[in-house]
């Protein structure tokens, strides 16, 4: 479509050129004709350089268009490989949730066969977050039993901690 317009655009002149130099006298029709017909060739030559020009622009742009949308599928795949291994991440966050539970079930039922002077010293000893995760699982007469074997400041520490607002995590 856009290589007519510029033919018969020159189509159009050079029809033009035809009637003036028909309807000029004798001898210089031809000089007219000649400068008309080669001022037309020199806008032919320039149409067909800005249509090369556009074509090659078109060809560019068409050619980063491609480029784009293969970048954009490898992105495509980045971002599905990512949400694949969040996912993974997280049944493995949730597995190794379920094994610290069942860790801890096990470890209040140690402390709750235990004496409570040895419950106590264990628990003196143990992580904060872990020893008080214990204490609010254990049978309520036994926990205030180690806790009154600990040491003050330390059933000091976990009582205030038991009383608190719900604990959200790291936040010891």
């Amino acid at each position: 479509m856009r290589r007519l317009v510029p033919v018969v655009l020159v189509a159009g002149v050079l029809s033009g050129i035809a009637f003036t130099a028909i309807g000029a006298p004798g001898g210089r029709a031809k000089g007219i004709r000649s400068e008309q017909a080669r001022g037309a060739e020199a806008i032919m030559d320039l149409l067909e350089q800005k249509d090369r020009g556009l074509q090659r622009r078109e060809a560019t742009l068409e050619s980063r268009e491609a480029d784009l949308r293969a970048a954009e599928g490898e992105v495509q795949l980045r971002l599905d490989e990512l949400k694949k291994v969040r996912e993974d991440i997280q049944a493995l966050l949730v597995e190794l949730d379920d094994e610290q539970k069942e860790r801890v079930t096990t470890l209040v039922k140690m402390m709750e066969s235990m004496r409570d002077k040895q419950a106590a010293a264990i628990l003196d000893e143990t992580e904060d977050l872990v020893a008080l995760e214990v204490l609010m699982r254990m049978n309520v007469s036994k926990a205030g039993k180690a806790l009154a074997k600990m040491a003050p400041a330390r059933a000091a520490f976990f009582a205030e901690k038991l009383g608190a607002p719900p604990l959200i995590e790291g936040a010891l």
